[in-house]
């Protein structure tokens, strides 16, 4: 004779597995159809003027560069700047940031180095935006230096290298849905043990003390 709470039971164990289970297909289909990013990316190296060519010179003008180099990421992340580079044309997000060569914890800006990055669903989007930001970055930092009143011989320079062209950012589909598949799995043996549990706890008798 088959005991109908048992049978309960036991469907209820199943819709939760199956509840489980959509859910897990459901982030599926939206990893699946979430739309890939390009970036393009280059290093920005603020160079010393021609003029200065002695050995020590780097040295000397090191802290000067970095200073250089701090001010202009942010003048090119300020909202003035960003609206500039959209209403020439450069409709993905760009940014500027010093290379930090330690942590985010303890950062170590010692370098005079940068990173430009432009990022958006469209890659030609990418590529546009980046060159309208790169033009724009030269000449707001010689327009920074002709208004502190430095010679043109004198004047720093930022030099592009590694520019990487517009570049998809895809994490491997394989480890994603594998990952899930483990998760899935995880949980589905979860969901069913502790339902076990649960229904043999109801079902065993209770304690009788004397």
């Amino acid at each position: 004779m088959i005991n109908p709470h048992g049978a309960m039971r036991k469907l209820i164990r199943l819709a939760a597995v199956a509840m489980v289970l959509i859910l897990a297909a459901g982030a599926g289909y939206e990893i699946r159809n979430t739309r890939l990013t390009y970036s393009e990316s280059a290093l920005i190296v603020f160079s010393l003027p021609k003029s200065q060519s002695a050995p020590y010179a780097y040295t000397m003008f090191a802290p000067s560069l970095i200073a250089s180099g701090s001010a202009i990421t942010q003048i090119v992340m300020s909202p003035q700047v960003q609206r500039q580079i959209r209403m020439s044309g450069g409709t993905a997000d760009v940014s500027m940031a010093l290379v930090n060569l330690y942590s985010e914890q303890y950062p170590d800006y010692g370098q005079p180095l940068a990173t430009l990055t432009a990022t958006s669903p469209i890659a030609a989007n990418v590529h546009q935006s980046f060159r309208i930001a790169a033009r724009l970055l030269a000449r707001l930092l010689a327009a920074q230096q002709a208004h502190a009143r430095v010679p043109p011989r004198k004047r720093i320079s930022a030099q592009i290298i590694g520019d990487t062209g517009p570049v998809a950012e895809q994490g491997s589909a394989k480890r994603v849905y594998g990952g899930l598949t483990v998760l899935a799995l995880v949980a589905v043996c979860v969901v069913w043990g502790f339902l076990r549990q649960r229904d043999t706890s109801k079902n065993r008798p209770a304690a009788v003390y004397n």
